[in-house]
């Protein structure tokens, strides 16, 4: 997190580094280009010669490099003002992330480069050199912050009309196809530039220099090698002496020690005029390669007891709010029904005892979900260890199977046990189902095959939620509530087949899967015919919002017109901004000014967000209940007037729901078409979630907040997203925006980030509210309960990545899978404590307050 921050703020480096040695001894350093290089080195550069540009629009492929190439040929011609000159070019790093590599905006700009760089190799004289290098590489996408071979290698060139340069093999004639076969460390750079300039080697430098840039033309200059070497290697040396004399330590002298190393290489070089420098150069280097690798060894330590404290505190917190979740657990809703008192009157009278067959039935209860149990989860763990003793790498698939094989035997138990378990079975199954689901994702996190493979397993869950949901529909008395809960729970199961279609894979994945989020596997743009699946959001969404709100009679009041209107416009406006980023990405209309697409599209999507945020906020503040007053004559007594309060039995779901759709808007705009596409399937899945927990009367159930969670993680994947930094779409800031700007870039990187999770999350009171009329009580107590549980998934998910994390931190992936999933759970329950806390509870407060001015205050 660290590392993550300071590259979007850097600051001052304050340690030896190459251009503070420069500067001391009085060279001057000029800069132009990415303005990072200001930050990092305030008042280091030539004010009258040196210009920054604006270096995180990764929208701009041209500002930087045009500005670059403007005034680099001027600055030549001065060159008795100068002694250092830095050109920082972006375009090439801003194309991948834009287009992918293969695009043809990358073709263009790799052959402006191409241009520039022969113009500048023509303008230098015998006494300048000129260095090309790549920071980084970029994968298959476009992308980098992984540690695939494509993205943390690069090219290397340097270049003298003096010719300066050798090399010391016949094979290294030829320029390597990668750095696999003619590596430098990065770290090299220090000592090389530092030999080659004629200043101190930065102190705390690691590196050895470059062989190629002292072997001599002829590339037998050993002399001079062994002379560079063993300044480097006497740096080195001093900077372990400080170390260990800080450490108060004693160096080793052992065999194979960088200290006796250092003597061997030291007893090489005689007085005599013979000597042997290649065999000295060999010595020298030894003597790097052990420190350096000492060194490596050194910074992988951990603190594993401050990271056992860490796990402690957490799995605290945890207990704790699991202890407020469970506390009012069982509590319903006290229900005011006079017919309900005299039935239970008239069974009391007659001899019936309710509380023993209730204590019978719970007895059974027991009994029945403990077997299948029991049954489950043998099956699903030996079905885990037979296929991980098998040698399979995808275990977790045998896992599933012998999972559903377990689930089929318990269902066999569910049909013996008839209807007495069906009336049973919301009081504590769906509880448990929800602890399964949330422990079995977390124990799998262990494995590096689950965790890359995380979508499945939660596609997995889903199904069987669906399946298990419309068993137990077969409990309902109304045949009319049995049809609808099972179209609801196969709708649930089909859409989520659906999402899964749209795929981001990682390079772990590969050959596996297919990528179907963008145009192709190395593209960052959406292919033509994805641009029809905004038009299709705005065309069917809203009818299918509507069509969750009639049965209740609550598409009333404000609902038609901002459902029907304003948020259908919205949805057409995100469709009209994808188009508009295709033409300019395209460049469908050659003729038109520069940007001017681009700035039309801005203005339509901070209209959007405007409608979505400004407006939807207002209008979800002072909106009153979605119900409507219908006056009739009374079938009895035409004479009289009849009174209905249409929409009354769901007034606070109605209403609330108009919070979620304008989260809805803003997310479908900031995510790709396939990613708005997913969103809006999302959506549809949390209606039938809704409708599945409200006809089965388990919402006071963990199962239902639980869900909600699944849903949230897996939409985060099915938006192009994995839990690696490179799959952060950093283009997704300037969608509304022509540069940065704080605080504003963040939040909308968020929202297309976490934007399944941040819309779970404020949908999570609709599990309390939806078909709640306005004399429902406890109202906050339970959605805080909901809300509650619904963190809680996020939580054990953190802890389990947490001491995942530590107890593999020798493990070859560590940095590669385990990591980044932990920073990915830690980041996610961050986001989706403050949204909690800031818009689900701030949401249903003002719902409540709307509701209690037109109805009366419950208690």
């Amino acid at each position: 997190f660290v590392d993550l921050g300071s590259s979007f703020s850097g600051t001052a480096i304050d340690e030896d580094n190459l251009l503070m040695q420069l500067r001391d001894a009085g060279k001057r350093i000029v800069h132009l280009g990415d303005d990072t290089w200001e930050s990092l080195f305030p008042g280091y550069f030539e004010g009258n010669l040196s210009r920054p540009y604006d270096s995180f629009n990764v929208w701009d492929l041209h500002t930087v490099d045009n500005g670059v190439i403007e005034n680099i040929f001027p600055t030549l011609e001065k060159k008795s003002q100068w002694d250092l000159l830095i050109a920082h070019l972006l375009g090439v790093d801003h194309a991948g992330h834009r287009y992918g590599p293969n695009h043809p905006e990358m073709t263009k700009k790799l052959r402006q480069m191409d241009g520039f760089i022969r113009d500048l190799a023509a303008k230098i004289d015998d006494k300048t050199v000129l260095i090309v290098m790549g920071d980084h590489g970029m994968d298959s996408k476009g992308d980098h912050g992984g540690e695939s071979d494509d993205e943390i290698q690069a090219v290397l060139w340097m270049y003298s009309p003096k010719g300066i340069f050798g090399r010391t093999r016949t094979e290294y004639i030829t320029p390597p196809p990668t750095a696999d076969v003619r590596p430098v460390n990065q770290i090299d750079l220090v000592p090389t530039l530092a030999l080659m300039l004629g200043i101190p080697i930065p102190f705390n430098s690691l590196g050895r220099p470059i062989e190629e840039a002292f072997a001599g033309t002829r590339g037998n200059a050993w002399n001079i090698l062994a002379a560079a070497e063993r300044i480097a290697a006497a740096g080195i040396k001093r900077y372990q002496a400080s170390y260990f004399r800080a450490r108060g330590i004693e160096q080793s002298s052992a065999p194979g020690s960088p200290s006796e190393l250092w003597d061997k290489a030291e007893a090489l070089i005689s007085k005599g005029k013979k000597q042997d420098w290649a065999a000295v150069y060999e010595a020298f280097a030894a003597y790097q390669t052990e420190t350096l690798l000492r060194c490596k060894a050194l910074w992988a330590r951990f603190d594993v007891k401050s990271m056992i404290t860490g796990v402690a505190i957490m799995a605290f917190g945890l207990v704790t709010l699991i202890i407020y979740v469970s506390k009012g657990a069982g509590e319903e809703d006290a229900v005011d029904d006079p017919e309900l008192d005299a039935a239970e009157k008239s069974l009391q009278l007659h001899g019936i005892k309710a509380e023993g067959e209730a204590a019978a039935a719970e007895n059974l209860e027991r009994r029945l979900v403990s077997a299948a149990f029991l049954g489950w989860f043998p099956g699903f763990f030996g079905g885990m260890l037979h296929a991980y003793l098998a040698g399979s790498g995808d275990w977790y698939r045998g896992a599933s199977l012998a999972a559903l094989t377990s689930l089929a035997t318990v269902t066999v138990s569910l049909y013996e046990a008839k209807e007495t378990f069906f009336n049973i079975l919301p009081k504590s199954f769906w509880g448990w189902m929800a602890v399964v689901f949330t422990v079995s994702q977390s124990i799998g996190f262990a494995s590096n095959s689950y965790t890359i493979w995380e979508d499945s397993i939660l596609m997995f869950f889903m199904t069987t939620f669906g399946f298990v949901s419309a068993l137990s529909s077969l409990r309902l008395p109304s045949r009319a509530d049995r049809y609808m809960s099972i179209y609801h729970s196969v709708v649930f199961v089909l859409l989520g087949r659906l999402a899964s279609g749209s795929k981001l894979c990682r390079e772990e994945q590969m050959p596996f899967c297919t990528s179907t989020y963008y145009a192709s596997a190395t593209s960052s743009t959406s292919a033509i015919w994805q641009l029809l699946i905004p038009f299709l959001i705005c065309a069917i969404l809203p009818s299918i919002i509507k069509a969750f709100m009639q049965p209740s009679k609550s598409y009333e009041g404000l609902a038609p017109n901002w459902i029907g209107y304003v948020f259908r416009v919205g949805l057409l406006m995100s469709a009209l901004y994808w188009v508009l980023d295709a033409a300019d990405n395209g460049n469908w209309i050659p003729n038109l000014p520069e940007k001017m697409l681009k700035n039309i599209s801005v203005v339509n999507a901070q209209m959007v967000l405007a409608l979505a945020l400004v407006a939807g906020t207002t209008a979800f503040i002072w909106a009153p209940p979605c119900v409507s007053i219908v006056t009739s004559a009374s079938p009895s007594d035409p004479q009289r007037a009849q009174v209905a309060i249409l929409g009354y039995g769901n007034a606070h779901g109605a209403r609330y729901l108009l919070l979620p759709l304008n989260i809805l808007s803003a997310v479908i705009l900031l995510s790709k078409p396939m990613g708005g596409g997913a969103i809006a399937l999302m959506f549809w899945q949390t209606l039938s979630l809704l409708e599945i927990l409200d006809l089965n009367n388990i919402v006071s159930e963990p199962i239902g907040p639980v869900m909600l969670a699944l849903l949230g993680t897996f939409y985060f994947f099915k938006t192009g997203h994995q839990a690696v930094l490179s799959s952060i779409q950093w283009d997704s800031a300037f969608i509304p925006l022509h540069t940065i700007r704080y605080p504003w870039t963040p939040i909308v990187v968020a929202l297309n980030t976490f934007g399944g999770q941040i819309l779970a999350v404020v949908s999570v009171p609709l599990v309390v509210l939806w078909k709640s009329a306005p004399n429902k009580k406890r109202i906050l107590p339970n959605v805080s309960r909901a809300l509650g549980m619904f963190l809680a998934y996020f939580a054990v998910e953190s802890l389990a990545t947490m001491m995942w994390a530590g107890h593999l931190r020798r493990h070859l992936m560590l940095y590669r899978v385990f990591m980044p999933r932990f920073l990915t759970a830690a980041l996610v329950l961050l986001v989706v404590d403050l949204v909690g806390i800031l818009v689900s509870l701030t949401g249903v407060r003002l719902n409540t307050v709307s509701i209690g001015e037109v109805f009366g205050w419950a208690e």
